[in-house]
């Protein structure tokens, strides 16, 4: 620690304040991005995030409710952020560019099509899936909901400590 002080003082009595300067900030931005990194943030952070938490919550309320499944907690993982096709409109320019631009009805662009995020993996736990039949019946119904593969299913049981 001494070593750095008296290189400071050095630097300092040299004119170097500049370059001292310049360290410090970018030490305190690496901080910065380092401490916000780590952080833990319970919001969504975008529209598909928010899907994919909501048919979270709408499955797990209705798988619980089939017969002896019990408590049932669902995670999925999507791998995109799904899409919005919106309407366009081209335009031809007097010399020759074409310009594409998005209809608009009542200040909002015409939606076409609204992609949901493709899901990739769901998670299922629940206390009734030690039992072979709920496992399946877990699987089959969530494959079907979601019309995806049951390859990227998988049903664990809860755990006595909750």
């Amino acid at each position: 620690m001494n070593d750095v002080l008296e290189k400071v003082k050095t630097k300092t009595k040299s004119g170097k304040v500049f370059e001292i300067l310049i360290v410090v900030i970018l030490a305190l931005v690496v901080a910065v991005i380092v401490i916000t990194s780590f952080r833990d943030n319970e919001e969504p952070d975008n529209v598909s995030e928010e899907y994919v938490r909501q048919m979270e919550r709408r499955l797990a309320s209705v798988l619980s409710s089939m017969e002896g499944v019990g408590s049932v907690e669902i995670f999925m993982t999507v791998s995109s952020e799904g899409k919005t096709v919106i309407a366009t409109e081209s335009v031809v320019g007097e010399d020759g560019s074409v310009t594409t631009k998005p209809v608009f009805s009542g200040g909002d662009p015409i939606v076409l099509e609204e992609c949901k995020p493709e899901i990739t993996g769901v998670l299922i736990v629940a206390d009734g899936a030690d039992d072979l039949t709920v496992r399946f019946n877990l699987l089959e119904a969530t494959a079907s909901v979601l019309n995806i593969n049951q390859s990227i299913i998988k049903v664990y049981t809860k755990s006595d400590s909750d």
